[in-house]
C-alpha cells in the first residue's frame, strides 16, 4: 500500500468543495427566484418605479463629470432620463461594454450614438466609433442588479463583470478617490442576504422607488 496521501481525500478539502457547491447552488436558486419576481412587474409599474428612482438619483449626480449608466434589458430599472439630464449639465455619460477577455470598459454615449447588439443581446455603442474610459476614471456608476440586501451587497447575473471592474473599490483606503457605486433596483428585489462570495464588491448606495440605502463602513 502506498504511503502517499491523496490530497483529494483530505476531509477538510472535501468539505470545502461541498460547501462551495452548496453555496453556488443556493445563489443560483435565489437568483432565479428574484428574476422571476421581477418579471411579474407590469410595464406601468416599471415606468412608475423607474421615474421615482431617477428623481432620487438626480441630486446625487449634480457635481459628477463622468457618469456611467446602462441600457436597460428586460425589466431592469430605466435610467435613460438620468443620463439625458446629466448630459444637459455637460456631464459625459457612459455605458458598459464587456470585452472578449471578460473585462469591462465604459463607452461614451449620447443622443446620437449608434448602437449595435452584442452576444448577450444587449445594445451597446460601437467601440470603434466612440471614446471609452476605464472603470476607475468614472466618478459615479449606476449599477443594475438582480437582488440586494440591507448591507448594500449586490447579486448580479452571475458573470462577475462589475465585481472585476471595480475590485479596487473593495479594499481601497477610506478617503481615496474611487467611483461611487449606486445600485438601482425595485423594492421587490431586496432579500435577507444575497449570499455574497469573497470577491463580491458591495455598493455604496442603493436606490429603490421608496428608499435610499447607504452602506455603513
Amino acid at each position: 500500500m502506498s504511503d502517499v496521501t491523496n490530497p483529494n481525500s483530505d476531509p477538510n478539502s472535501v468539505q470545502a468543495q461541498r460547501s462551495a457547491i452548496s453555496q453556488a447552488d443556493a445563489r443560483g436558486k435565489l437568483r432565479q427566484h428574484l428574476l422571476s419576481t421581477r418579471r411579474h412587474l407590469s410595464d406601468t409599474q416599471i415606468l412608475e418605479y423607474s421615474s421615482a428612482i431617477c428623481n432620487s438619483l438626480l441630486p446625487m449626480i449634480e457635481s459628477v463629470e463622468n457618469l456611467a449608466g446602462y441600457i436597460a434589458l428586460g425589466n431592469e430599472v430605466r435610467v435613460d432620463s438620468v443620463l439625458s439630464i446629466a448630459r444637459q449639465r455637460l456631464c459625459k455619460t457612459y455605458v458598459p461594454i464587456v470585452q472578449s477577455d471578460h473585462q469591462m470598459v465604459f463607452a461614451q454615449i449620447d443622443h446620437d450614438t449608434a448602437l449595435v447588439t452584442n452576444k448577450f443581446g444587449i445594445l451597446e455603442p460601437d467601440l470603434e466609433k466612440t471614446e471609452s474610459i476605464s472603470p476607475n476614471s468614472l466618478d459615479a456608476v449606476l449599477v443594475p442588479l438582480v437582488g440586494f440586501d440591507e448591507q448594500c451587497q449586490r447579486m448580479g447575473m452571475g458573470g462577475g463583470f462589475y465585481d472585476r471592474a471595480f475590485s479596487e473599490n473593495k479594499d481601497s483606503p477610506v478617503g481615496l478617490k474611487k467611483p461611487l457605486l449606486i445600485g438601482v433596483a425595485y423594492d421587490i428585489q431586496q432579500t435577507a442576504s444575497v449570499l455574497q462570495d469573497w470577491w463580491d464588491v458591495p455598493l455604496d448606495i442603493i436606490v429603490t422607488e421608496t428608499r435610499i440605502l447607504r452602506r455603513h463602513r
